[in-house]
């Protein structure tokens, strides 16, 4: 119980760091395309999994390629359409508001295993309790205060959040599939773990090498330091990659309902973060708030999470 808690909030801190690093790479580079930051953020972090690949491989990988192939095409495709919602939104949009509307993420994931899923023949219609819809209800609740909590967030910033959103649950969604597909192919005696780290370095692989393909089309303007711009990155990518690991070990200790729960309180964690950072000066980075604007926020994001709380309840 105590390493899955502390690799769940090991997750939760990195996860937030990683959206803090990417929203301070997106603003110092305003004149940079979002596109061509992720791209070269997933560079670096194709490099670190084809190291960890390299760690658990199996020969599955080759001689099952074609069973799990299209699962992992849709995890990297949906995925990359979240993170490039997520970098366009935080154009203009704190990350301290950012993450904790991602949890209404959970919304989305209702409607695709309600109808989605079902109209595609792919599962039954997923039937939910009282308590998951009161959790969906304190999820638009949250979203609302957040919005109010220190001026509104322009329409086109609630839009890509809504991306990020789309992404992140129909990527969720190829994610299970992809690491059910995997399980059956590998050895009876490899563990979840082992099953969930190589799944994950797959698509982290694979989309590198998307954003290798892209790069070309994406250079960067005459008088932005190609240096500066990869130093700025690596932080991103490297606590998003450690946010994995550590989710993933926290999956293993507790599951994945327990480990959803705890890694929830990134939001709490951003909006902190955020409020040290324009504490210490960098408003740029993060609006200056008040205490009060502050206060707003965290019981804006503790009603987030316990909403995601109400809707794991089974």
């Amino acid at each position: 119980m105590g390493m899955g808690l502390a690799t769940g909030f090991g997750a939760a801190l990195f996860l937030a760091l990683s959206y803090v690093f990417s929203g301070m790479s997106v603003r110092r580079f305003a004149g940079v395309s979002p596109v061509s930051l992720l791209c070269r953020s997933h560079l670096v972090m194709g490099a670190l999994s084809l190291v960890g690949l390299a760690c658990v491989w199996s020969p599955a990988v080759v001689s099952g390629f074609g069973s799990y192939v299209w699962p992992l095409v849709g995890a990297v495709g949906f995925y990359l359409l979240g993170q490039s919602g997520l970098f366009m939104a935080q154009r203009t949009v704190d990350a301290s508001r950012v993450v904790p509307l991602l949890g209404l993420k959970l919304l989305v994931l209702a409607l695709v295993n309600m109808r989605l899923l079902p109209l595609l023949g792919l599962a039954e219609p997923e039937r939910y309790q009282v308590w998951q819809w009161l959790g969906m209800g304190l999820t638009v609740v949250s979203a609302f205060l957040l919005n109010q909590a220190g001026g509104r967030i322009a329409w086109s910033g609630l839009c890509w959040i809504g991306v990020t959103c789309l992404g992140y649950a129909l990527s969720d969604t190829c994610i299970k599939r992809l690491m059910d597909v995997m399980q059956g192919l590998l050895a009876a005696d490899v563990g979840p773990v082992h099953n969930a780290l190589l799944s994950a370095f797959l698509c982290y692989v694979l989309a590198a090498l998307v954003s290798a393909a892209l790069l070309p089309l994406l250079r960067l303007p005459r008088e932005v330091s190609a240096a500066r711009v990869w130093c700025w990155l690596s932080p991103f990518a490297m606590c998003w990659l450690l946010a994995m690991l550590f989710l993933y070990l926290c999956f293993h200790e507790l599951g994945t309902v327990n480990g959803n729960i705890i890694q929830s309180t990134r939001g709490l964690l951003a909006i902190v973060i955020g409020w040290a950072l324009s504490r210490a000066g960098f408003t740029e980075l993060e609006t200056a708030i008040t205490t009060r604007v502050l206060v707003r926020r965290l019981f804006a994001g503790a009603l987030m999470v316990a909403a995601i709380v109400l809707f794991n309840l089974r």
